[in-house]
């Protein structure tokens, strides 16, 4: 009586040891094929996302801007995205509200330097007595910790009832300066004239 409960224990300690060896090396092996599947991928993007919303803050902590898209493919080992259809809206209390768009956005430099590109409109409100300004032109740099968008496409601008025509474009959102690089043309409607 004695040799078969010994003999019973013996098989449940041994498969219970079994059971525990073939759920750690399943969970090693788990491990490292996920571990394998995050490898930077050469070939095409690391991640899509869809419909994202994405708000960068400043260093204190207090939201600087917001981007909406359509999409964003990041490619990690080029330090980019691609963006299709980016909003980018300003939200600095201190400054005037500005909203960005463009079909398709390339963003680099950890997301410092976005290249924006095709149909690329930049509205910036009215502020301190100044109109409302807009922004049209086919494609632009905007530097984010600079604050500042870029151009050397042709441009048209519609500040108020005014428009102003021109090649290559600085705007700089720390300052409130808009300027235009060469070729300026700009049409002020007579007094009494909306």
């Amino acid at each position: 009586m004695r040799q078969p409960e010994w003999l019973g224990s013996t098989i449940s300690v041994s498969l219970f040891a079994l059971l525990a060896a073939a759920s750690w090396g399943l969970n090693e092996f788990l491990r490292r094929a996920q571990l394998e599947a995050t490898v930077i991928n050469p070939a095409g993007p690391n991640a899509i996302i869809e419909n994202p919303r994405v708000t960068r803050s400043d260093v204190q902590g207090h939201a600087q801007y917001r981007l909406d898209a359509r999409r964003i493919l990041f490619e990690e080992q080029a330090d980019r995205s691609l963006v299709e259809q980016p909003v980018m809206v300003s939200l600095a209390s201190d400054r005037p509200a500005t909203v960005m768009r463009a079909d398709r956005a390339i963003t680099t430099r950890q997301q410092n330097h976005i290249d924006l590109e095709g149909n690329v409109r930049i509205e910036r409100s009215a502020f301190d007595g100044q109109p409302a300004a807009r922004v049209f032109t086919s494609q632009a740099t905007f530097l984010v910790r600079e604050e500042r968008a870029l151009t050397d496409a042709p441009v048209l601008i519609e500040r108020g009832a005014s428009t102003l025509q021109g090649k290559g474009m600085r705007l700089d959102q720390k300052t409130r300066q808009l300027e235009i690089i060469s070729d300026s043309r700009m049409v002020v409607p007579k007094k009494g004239q909306p």
